[in-house]
Formats: C-alpha cells, sequence, structure tokens
C-alpha cells in the first residue's frame, strides 16, 4: 500500500531539485541542437554481402533524435508533477504554506520556522503534518483521503463521504 504523506513528503523535500533538473535537461537538450552532427566519414561505414547501407551518421543522427525526445518527454512530465506540487500547495492556507515552503523549499531548522511563525515548534510540526495531508490529497486525490479513515474498507469510507 502507497504511503501518501511520505510520497508527498518526498516530492516536497526534492522540489528544488526537480526544478534543476528540468533545467539541465533543457540545457542538455539545448547542447545536442548545437553541437548537431558531425561530419561524414566514410571509412567507418560497413557494408555487408547484401549491399545494405548502415551510415554511422544516420545512426549517430537517429540516437541523437531519440535522447532529444526522451529528454523532452521527462522534461514535460516533471513540469507536469511541479505544476500539480504547486496547485496543491497553493490551496494550502497562508500559515500552511509558508510552513511548507520554509521547511521544505528552504530546508529550514524546526526552531528557525517556529521563531519566524511566532509558534512552538510542537505546534509548526503539527501545523505541517496537516499541511502534508492535503497536499498529498491535491497530488493523489481520494486515494489519499481515504486512507486516513479508521474503517476497514474503502467501501465503507466512501460511503461515508
Amino acid at each position: 500500500m502507497v504511503n501518501y504523506y511520505k510520497a508527498t513528503e518526498k516530492f516536497l523535500y526534492n522540489y528544488n531539485s526537480l526544478k534543476a533538473s528540468i533545467e539541465n535537461m533543457k540545457q542538455e537538450i539545448e547542447e545536442i541542437e548545437y553541437l548537431g552532427i558531425t561530419a561524414l566519414d566514410y571509412k567507418q561505414e560497413p557494408i555487408g554481402k547484401t549491399y545494405a547501407f548502415h551510415s554511422t551518421t544516420e545512426n549517430e543522427a537517429i540516437k541523437i533524435a531519440n535522447k532529444k525526445e526522451m529528454l523532452e518527454t521527462r522534461i514535460k512530465l516533471l513540469e507536469n508533477k511541479l505544476e500539480r506540487i504547486d496547485r496543491a500547495v497553493e490551496a494550502l492556507n497562508e500559515i500552511e504554506q509558508k510552513i511548507i515552503k520554509l521547511r521544505y523549499y528552504e530546508g529550514r531548522q524546526w526552531w528557525q520556522i517556529a521563531y519566524e511563525m511566532k509558534y512552538s515548534e510542537k505546534w509548526c510540526k503539527e501545523l505541517r503534518r496537516r499541511a502534508v495531508q492535503k497536499v498529498a490529497i491535491g497530488l493523489f486525490g481520494e486515494d489519499a483521503l481515504i486512507k486516513d479513515f479508521p474503517f476497514t474498507s474503502p467501501q465503507n469510507a466512501k460511503s461515508v463521504i
């Protein structure tokens, strides 16, 4: 069974790293486009008895195109994930948003967060727990909500909702 709370925390802790990853992949695509394909070198071209011609340049071009397509797909998927995280965090109240941003995006210690928020560390941790649960529901939907109900089966929990 998926632990939605832990999965959500993992995404929040790695939010900035995921953004950096997107930028790095975009730069890699730029490098691929800038460097292009090397010049033809017919000395290395294999020709078999079937006289089938397999160009090293063509093979390299296909490899580069595939890599570029794979990077573009990964970028789009990560951007979509970050947009979903942003929407889920934006749905929180201001205090919850600030705690999430200080703890996960900026990596602050609890005493620093408590000082800035003017709350006790214990209350900040409780607000964080509630906020992460809300973000989990925003990311994973009803499944994350149902898991929090103390019912024996999801069908019983759905009938209560």
